[in-house]
């Protein structure tokens, strides 16, 4: 079976990847009530999933699920101080995927330069 540090990027979009990161990089920053916090924990386990099998299609519909959760894109939704950052489970997930596509895309472009072998 293959990782996802044996087969970075495989079948998968150079932006699309950085779609992937920057949504997982701002992820940490949403604050949402407790019991909304399961849907963008799904999503992200979607995103893992996809990732894992190198299945583009898999991950453009789990990038897209993760945008449409986001809190800025809710125009209606008004922030509530009692909002929770995301819990410690999903933060150490969303790290971790963010180090895993982070090195696939630099890997990515160190062969796209020719540094192979390097």
């Amino acid at each position: 079976m293959q990782s996802r540090a044996d087969s970075p990027g495989t079948g998968m979009e150079a932006a699309l990847l950085s779609r992937a990161r920057e949504l997982l990089d701002d992820l940490p920053k949403w604050r949402l009530p407790h019991a909304a916090w399961s849907r963008p924990a799904a999503a992200v386990e979607a995103l893992a999933v996809a990732y894992d099998a190198g299945d583009g299609l898999a991950l453009q519909v789990a990038v897209a699920r993760l945008e449409v959760l986001s809190p800025s894109r809710s125009v209606d939704r008004i922030a509530d101080p009692a909002d929770l950052p995301p819990p410690e489970p999903l933060q150490e997930q969303v790290t971790a995927l963010v180090h895993m596509i982070a090195e696939s895309e630099e890997s990515t472009m160190g062969e796209a330069d020719g540094d192979e072998g390097r």
